[in-house]
């Protein structure tokens, strides 16, 4: 995950992070101090909670706060470290941080195979997440050999699974299969004639050195030409770029301002991307509020993520009143995504019978989910 480039289905890695999985479902003072910036804090809270309990959840908390340079001084070895734990107790979303930076390389040897042989695991535990993330790493050529062909079958499988980032990223492939299937020059030659889309096409081939050698700078040029035209995708992904900084400079204003615009457009990722960023005052001031109006466009729109993140400002009074039952339904709505956080509130919500009626068999039902898909209750 520690990719340049990275595609539609490995957003979730993008994004600045917005929640980490609860250890518990009354102890939450790490996460809260998380959710306000206090990273030195959470990161000790999490520490405390590490040298008492053997908790996955805990341990992958760490490991992402190592990895992110959160709290503490980033380093990689010791995100492996973390992850490795939890890994070896069957947690899923370590398997898949775990797998990124073993096919990068980063903290420990670099090896596709290992990181292959990891996302298989999640996988066979339905993890819609690790089928992505094998699909890009077969794109983009990271611990494997490049195969755009098997990155098209992974994305598809994913696809059938319910993703939305698979089928946008499958539309992603088709606009470089666009580009294989002819020479370049007709494409260049529509773009500059003013064709929105051949615009788009062009700067997917810049962007991802498919028929062209790769090269940022043009690809930005390109996606702007698009993206001023009201090119949905082509404003989302000069976002990503001027957020990512990935060989343009980073301009985290003008991330958001293109977001906003793909937002506009009910582009899910733009939305998720734009709420994360009024929500931790990147490119902006920090506006919960108007976050909260955000994160409930991406949840309409299916991001799981913005279900999570938004559950937990109704659960915590965060730029919304508080609204146990509001929360409620939107861990729900993830929970259904898979989304193992959110299960875990679930359960602890039907068990007793907060934001919802108590129901112990449907609490029963999702702690087997839960337990499925490596967490732990």
């Amino acid at each position: 995950m520690a990719s340049k480039f990275r595609y539609v289905a490995l957003l979730a890695c993008l994004h600045f992070p917005v929640q980490f999985a609860h250890a518990q479902a009354f102890s939450r003072t790490p996460n809260e101090e998380y959710a306000k910036g206090n990273y030195a804090r959470a990161f000790r809270g999490f520490f405390e909670q590490a040298s008492r309990s053997n908790d996955p959840n805990v341990q992958f908390n760490l490991g992402m706060m190592y990895e992110r340079g959160q709290g503490t001084d980033q380093n990689d070895a010791e995100a492996v470290k973390w992850y490795t734990r939890a890994v070896d107790q069957g947690h899923v979303p370590s398997m898949r941080q775990l797998a990124g930076l073993m096919a990068a390389g980063r903290g420990t040897r670099q090896d596709g195979a290992g990181a292959l042989a990891l996302l298989r695991k999640a996988i066979e535990q339905n993890d819609v997440g690790a089928i992505e993330q094998v699909a890009g790493m077969y794109l983009e050529g990271k611990g494997v050999p490049a195969d755009q062909a098997q990155a098209k079958q992974w994305y598809q499988k994913a696809a059938a699974a319910g993703s939305k980032n698979a089928q946008e990223a499958l539309t992603l492939i088709a606009a470089m299969e666009r580009q294989a299937a002819g020479p370049l020059a007709p494409i260049r030659k529509r773009a500059v004639a003013g064709d929105a889309n051949a615009q788009y096409d062009l700067a997917v081939a810049y962007h991802t050195g498919n028929t062209v050698p790769k090269d940022p700078a043009q690809a930005l040029e390109w996606y702007l030409k698009a993206a001023e035209q009201g090119h949905a995708m082509a404003q989302f992904y000069a976002g990503l770029l001027y957020s990512s900084g990935d060989g343009v400079a980073q301009d985290l204003v003008q991330a958001r301002a293109w977001f906003t615009k793909a937002a506009a457009q009910d582009n899910k990722d733009a939305a998720t991307n734009l709420a994360v960023m009024l929500d931790l005052g990147k490119g902006g001031p920090v506006d919960l509020p108007q976050a909260a109006i955000v994160y409930q466009q991406a949840a309409k729109l299916g991001s799981a993520q913005a279900q999570v993140r938004l559950a937990g400002m109704y659960w915590m009074g965060q730029g919304v009143k508080k609204d146990y039952s509001q929360a409620a339904v939107y861990y729900r709505q993830a929970a259904e995504q898979g989304e193992v956080t959110a299960i875990r509130k679930l359960v602890y919500l039907l068990e007793n019978g907060v934001g919802t009626a108590r129901n112990l068999d449907e609490s029963k039902k999702w702690a087997a989910k839960l337990e499925q898909l490596g967490g732990s209750n």
